[in-house]
This record gives structure tokens, C-alpha cells and sequence, in this order.
């Protein structure tokens, strides 16, 4: 029996070229806006040459592109996508656009660190803003409109890079003569991947009387209450700013992992991302670090202390001490210290079996490799500790390991099924295609059944926390700091006042929302 195909031969091998650099470019430049606008003068003319230098220094400037005009064409028309994740709100956007769209007016009101002034309680506005960074500059100097403009088009190409690097991966494991088969069978699979949520969903709305596809127009990622790990299609209606750096810095390493230019700047678009999403950037750094330590201890040492690396971790030092200002409040806590051992043991195989094991199991035989092994370990021991409000570090640091889970997915339906045990796993893989395609139609079916609502002009984060749909059910003190914070003090620019009069709150969304 031939050999199963090895994804650490196949992958991550290619030298670095101008798409990696334009893809980390695309990643760094809103922790430069940030370091040049919300830092003190004298921290910024430090930090910003670090991040501009490390970007200077990243190999692949002078490598070739590469894609042809038709390819590079058919990639930038994945802009339209952008308009299903609720930037612009022509379409129907999920519930958490009433949080986002708020973030965005704020950061447009001005430059640097904003404060809210809440009673006689001072907040400082201390969240994950990189995805919101370049449209912000853009709508300080023409308005909240363009901003909305600008994050849909920011989004847009991100989609667009996402399947650029998608290409080259399929390319890379496609079988002689079937590249364009592969870059068809990589995406289309990609954007549709997710657990079988289908299944528990019938499941569990049968029981209730509810109907076989009472999910229709709700969506069902939340079945098992406790966790989620958020198919694709979910992610683009509710998170793309937590997906996109995720994607991005997986497929980075997927292309380029084994390539020892690549591992002396690796912690770059991990640097870059964690204003984006520390916790979908803390996914695919374990995933980096499992890639290094392949080489050996010595060699990802030598790689840990390149130039690079180092200018890298020098300007995350800054964007890490914003994030952790006052963690107090965020729940953290052991999954089994707070629910009944066996029954969050028995929801927690089951979460397995449906979201993860199902596509581990065939695609392990089909395809081997080390990162695959390390993705699926990652994505069973997640649910085991609950951090921030809805289990998010299961939520988005499970990103980056369901990416490469995807890939090897795609991987194992390209690859030559010889054998009856290949073939049954070929059909397996298939099957659960087919479910989880059905999974991403009931969750993308929110933006077909429920009517498009404007976003607010004149609600600010605390107002439209007060009055979100999930008031109630979802503490956002994890959007801000108490202010002032001593680890902040000394080297943040000084932070403009907004005054919120908790007696007199703006009304959101008068002609309704989410």
C-alpha cells in the first residue's frame, strides 16, 4: 500500500516571496498606527521604527509573485465577501455589529487612547482594536461613513490574501496536472468547514417539537453550550476579526514553517496579530512553536534571537501591556472546577466527536504530519479551560488549529485513496462535507431571513454594551480598563475624555436591530 501523503514534505517548504510580505504587511499595519497614534511621543519614535524595521528586513521582497494577472484577479473578487460580515449593514449583520460598530465610531471621534467617563468611573477602552485601525484613521479625517467603507474593503482583501495563500497550499499538494482542481476542492472546502452542528442540531430541535430545520435563520454553532469552535462561515458573519489573523498567520506558517528564512522572522505576524486577537494569535503560536522545535531546540533558539525576532517581540512588549491593563474581571477558570465532572466531561467527547475527531479520524488515513497531530491535540485540550466571557480562548484559540485541520482535510481529498480502508475514508471525509455544508447554509441563512438594520451614529461602546441584544447574558467590562493604570501610565499618549451620562443614554438602534 502506497504511502500516506506526509503534509510536513509537502508543506512548508517554499521560500518566502512578495506575498508573504505583503500578506505581514497587511497584518503589521495596524499595530503601527497604533504604536505612532496611542503611544507617547518618545515610545513611539522607538516602536514604530522596530515594527517598520522588522518589515523591511523580512526575506521575499525580491521574490517573484506568485500568480499570473488571472489569478491575482480572481483572488481580489473575493472583496465582495467582505460585505456578509456586516460592515456596511446593506445585508443583514449579526448581533455583535451593534459592539463592533461602536468600537468603530469611537476610534474615528480622534486619535489616541479614549477614556469613558462613566459616573465617577474613568474606563479606558483597552481591546483587541487592530482590525479597526486603518478604517479608523480613515474615517478621523472623512467621517464614520468612509470608515465603514474602508473596514469593508480592510476585510475584503483579507479574504483576498486568505485564498492567495490557500492556492499556493493546494498547488503545493495538488496531484500532477490538477492544480486548478485542487485550488477549486482547497477553497470552496474552506469556506464551508466547521463541525458537524447539523447532526445535534436535528437532534436537539426534534426534541423540543421545533422541526428538522428549525435552525434555519438561527444558526446553531452553540449546541453544546459550554464551547464552540466556530465553523467559517460563522467566523465571516460574526468575527472576522478574530478569523483573519488566525488564517492568516496559519497559512503563513503552513507555506513557509519548515523554511529556516521563514522561522528566523515567525514571531513578526505573530506580533503583528495579537492587537488583532491575542487569543487567536496564542493558537497559532503554539502551532509556530511545535514547527520550530522540529529543528531542534538549537536551531529555534538561533531563530528565536534573529534580528527579526527580536524587533518583533521588542514592539509586541507595548501592545501585550495594553491588553493585559486590568484582567481582573475576565473569567478564567478550569472547566470541570465549575460543572459537574461527569456531565462536562460527556459534553466535552461529545463537542469532540462532532467538531473535531469526525474529520481527524479520515483524514489521518489519508495524510500524516506532525502540525496535524499537533492541531488536533490543541483542539481536544482547548475546551478544558474557560477564559473570557463565552469560553473565548476555546472559540478563538481553536482558529488557527482548525485551519490546519482544513487544509489536511482538502489535502486528503486530493490525495490517491488506494486500498478499500482509503477509499471508506475518502467517502468519510465526503460525508462530512456534505454535513457541514449544510451546518455553514442554516448559519449564513441569518443574512437571507432577517432584514438589514443601520448602524448607529451616535452610540458609543458603553451605550451600545447597555443596550446590545445580549445585555443580560454578556459582561463587556472586557472591552475596557479601569483608568488610570499604573502599567499604562507612563508610556501611553494621554487619552481623550468621553462623557457618558448614564441617566440620559443615546438610543442605539430607535428603528430596531439585530
Amino acid at each position: 500500500m502506497a504511502r500516506r501523503l506526509d503534509l510536513d514534505v509537502a508543506l512548508g517548504h517554499a521560500a518566502p516571496d512578495r506575498l508573504t510580505v505583503l500578506v505581514v504587511a497587511y497584518m503589521l499595519t495596524p499595530a503601527v498606527i497604533f504604536l505612532g497614534t496611542w503611544l507617547a511621543i518618545g515610545a513611539a519614535l522607538v516602536m514604530v521604527p522596530f515594527a517598520l524595521a522588522a518589515l523591511v528586513l523580512t526575506p521575499g521582497w525580491r521574490g517573484a509573485w506568485p500568480f499570473g494577472w488571472a489569478a491575482t484577479l480572481a483572488c481580489l473578487g473575493l472583496l465582495w465577501a467582505g460585505g456578509a460580515t456586516g460592515t456596511h449593514h446593506l445585508l443583514y449583520s449579526a448581533a455583535d455589529w451593534q459592539i463592533r460598530d461602536a468600537v468603530l465610531l469611537d476610534l474615528t471621534v480622534g486619535p489616541g487612547p479614549l477614556v469613558y467617563g462613566v459616573g465617577d468611573q474613568a474606563w479606558l477602552l483597552r481591546a483587541p482594536l487592530g482590525y479597526y485601525m486603518p478604517a479608523a484613521l480613515i474615517g478621523q479625517m472623512l467621517g464614520f461613513g468612509a470608515a465603514q467603507v474602508a473596514l469593508w474593503a480592510w476585510t475584503g482583501l483579507g479574504l483576498a490574501l486568505t485564498l492567495a495563500l490557500l492556492s499556493c497550499l493546494a498547488c503545493d499538494v495538488a496531484p500532477p496536472g490538477q492544480a486548478r482542481i485542487a485550488c477549486v476542492v482547497t477553497a470552496s472546502l474552506f469556506v464551508i468547514f466547521g463541525g458537524l452542528d447539523m447532526v445535534p442540531n436535528l437532534w436537539l430541535d426534534w426534541k423540543a417539537g421545533a422541526g428538522p430545520l428549525a435552525s434555519w435563520g438561527r444558526g446553531g454553532d452553540w449546541w453544546a453550550q459550554l464551547f464552540q469552535y466556530s465553523g467559517h462561515v460563522t467566523l465571516l458573519l460574526w468575527a472576522p476579526n478574530h478569523a483573519l489573523p488566525a488564517w492568516l498567520a496559519t497559512l503563513l506558517l503552513l507555506r513557509h514553517g519548515y523554511d529556516p528564512r521563514f522561522a528566523r522572522v515567525a514571531a513578526l505576524p505573530l506580533a503583528a496579530g495579537v492587537l488583532w486577537s491575542p487569543l487567536a494569535v496564542f493558537g497559532a503560536s503554539v502551532l509556530t512553536l511545535v514547527v520550530l522545535l522540529q529543528g531542534g531546540a538549537v536551531a529555534a533558539l538561533r531563530a528565536a534571537i534573529a534580528p527579526v525576532n527580536l524587533l518583533a517581540a521588542a514592539f509586541a512588549t507595548p501592545l501585550c501591556l495594553y491588553l493585559l491593563a486590568d484582567p481582573a474581571g475576565i473569567p478564567h477558570y478550569p472547566l470541570l472546577w465549575k460543572y459537574p465532572e461527569a456531565w462536562a466531561a460527556g459534553r466535552w467527547l461529545l463537542f469532540l466527536l462532532v467538531e473535531v475527531l469526525c474529520w481527524a479520524g479520515f483524514a489521518l488515513l489519508l495524510v500524516r504530519g506532525r502540525m496535524l497531530v499537533a492541531a488536533v491535540v490543541m483542539l481536544c485540550l482547548l475546551p478544558g479551560y474557560v477564559f473570557g466571557p463565552g469560553n473565548e480562548m476555546t472559540m478563538r484559540g481553536g482558529i488557527a488549529p482548525l485551519v490546519v485541520l482544513a487544509v489536511a482535510t482538502a489535502a486528503g481529498l486530493l490525495a490517491p485513496a488506494v486500498g478499500r480502508v482509503r477509499q471508506a475514508s475518502r467517502a468519510g471525509l465526503i460525508a462530512c462535507t456534505i454535513l457541514a455544508a449544510m451546518g455553514s447554509v442554516m448559519e449564513a441563512s441569518l443574512v437571507v431571513t432577517r432584514a438589514p438594520w443601520p448602524a448607529s451614529r451616535d452610540c458609543s461602546l458603553p451605550e451600545a454594551a447597555r443596550q446590545s441584544v445580549f445585555t443580560g447574558s454578556t459582561d463587556w467590562s472586557h472591552y475596557v480598563a479601569r483608568w488610570p493604570a499604573p502599567m499604562l501610565h507612563a508610556w501611553l499618549a494621554s487619552p481623550r475624555l468621553s462623557r457618558v451620562d448614564v441617566h440620559s443614554l443615546a438610543r442605539c438602534w430607535p428603528g430596531g436591530s439585530a
